[in-house]
């Protein structure tokens, strides 16, 4: 559906260039060593490997080397969060053809779980604390599920299989499930740009149910302008991304994103995300693969959030392990920022503040939204929500 292709690839090579925004997309331009003595089988098999991402240049699937341990401590699997230095080892793709056909049923015995999102909800919250050990294994943003919705906006066809895009979302979770054993669940948090193959990767989980977190436009809204400069910079390139789903926006000029103000790309970039969760939750929420959850929720009433989320995820967590998990003081730790902590008094107060900064350019960009979206609603209530 989208025809200017190039114009996505230009804009995904400019983010890529740019480690703030980078992890919006990842068109594979860096040039990366041969491979050394490790075998295939054992990048694809062992857990201290991690398929990290595809370059798309080179039709390479570039493994991380990587403990367990670390998985479990970053808050996204990025490569700078845990070792920038540490080297890539990249296997061409024709390696992996046969892995499509034999992955299929183990994909379906234990499928993996998804926490997707609309980001600024409070995801990478919840991922970590269903990130139980022997129970649970968190994946949180691998690169390879954006490198899959990627391949699905250009098209993508490779030159050296007769692979394509649409095979794409059935390998990254082929090489990613290892990372749980067969009596754990894998939960994967993936960043909010993959919302594009929800169905996709629905489709392949089989009966594995999933859900979906949210928020509010003015939430949104403030999250995104806490941030400052550098946020905003992040913001519009997720609204690079996003906009390339929607053909309406696909070939939307320079000139008339430079006359969109901050406040329009941040909250029109909210409301393509409410469209994809509410197409994905209209899909999927009636035969109970995928429920929603508003991030205010999870925040306001964690103990019900996270017992109704176990239960309709199917993971397995205990009632002790739950309320170990509440009355945990690690529960406060800011869960991007580490040796931060969060509370909602110190929220309330940044917002009041960003609040009494912007003034009424809030409640103008507000109302910019609904009188260009009459249907759009500022507090959502999305199908299939959760029973607290």
């Amino acid at each position: 559906h989208l025809d200017n292709r190039h114009s996505l690839r230009g804009i995904c090579e400019f983010i890529d260039m740019h480690p703030a925004v980078n992890q919006y997309s990842s068109l594979g331009l860096n040039r990366m060593d041969k491979p050394g003595r490790n075998k295939v089988r054992d990048l694809v098999n062992s857990k201290n490997y991690l398929a990290y991402k595809f370059n798309f240049n080179t039709e390479n699937v570039e493994f991380l080397p990587i403990e367990p341990g670390e998985i479990r401590q970053v808050s996204a699997l990025k490569r700078e969060y845990i070792d920038p230095n540490r080297q890539l080892i990249p296997v061409p793709l024709t390696e992996f053809v046969p892995l499509l056909g034999s992955a299929s049923q183990s994909l379906l015995e234990n499928p993996p779980r998804f926490i997707f999102h609309t980001a600024f909800c409070a995801s990478t919250f919840l991922s970590r604390c269903l990130d139980v050990e022997g129970v649970c294994v968190g994946l949180r943003e691998p690169q390879l599920l954006l490198d899959a919705a990627n391949a699905k906006r250009l098209q993508w066809r490779s030159k050296t299989t007769r692979l394509d895009y649409s095979h794409f979302p059935k390998l990254a979770l082929a090489l990613l499930q290892k990372h749980a054993t067969p009596s754990e669940k894998l939960v994967i948090k993936p960043i909010n740009s993959v919302n594009n193959i929800i169905p996709e990767l629905l489709q392949i989980t089989g009966s594995g149910k999933s859900l979906l977190l949210y928020t509010d436009a003015r939430n949104f809204l403030l999250s995104s302008l806490r941030k400052g400069e550098g946020g905003k910079h992040v913001i519009r390139a997720m609204f690079d991304l996003l906009r390339c789903d929607f053909p309406h926006l696909a070939n939307l000029n320079l000139s008339a994103m430079l006359h969109m103000t901050d406040l329009n790309i941040i909250l029109t970039l909210w409301r393509l995300q409410i469209e994809q969760a509410e197409a994905a939750l209209h899909q999927f929420s009636s035969k109970i693969l995928l429920a929603s959850l508003y991030g205010e929720k999870l925040i306001l009433q964690p103990r019900e959030a996270l017992e109704a989320a176990n239960q309709s995820m199917d993971l397995g967590i205990s009632a002790k392990q739950i309320e170990d998990i509440v009355e945990s003081d690690s529960r406060f730790d800011d869960a991007k920022s580490s040796g931060e902590r969060f509370s909602l008094e110190k929220r309330k107060a940044r917002y009041q503040k960003l609040e009494d900064f912007y003034g009424l350019d809030l409640d103008n960009g507000l109302n910019w939204m609904l009188k260009n979206n009459p249907n759009t609603r500022l507090i959502p209530n999305l199908a299939g929500a959760l029973n607290l």
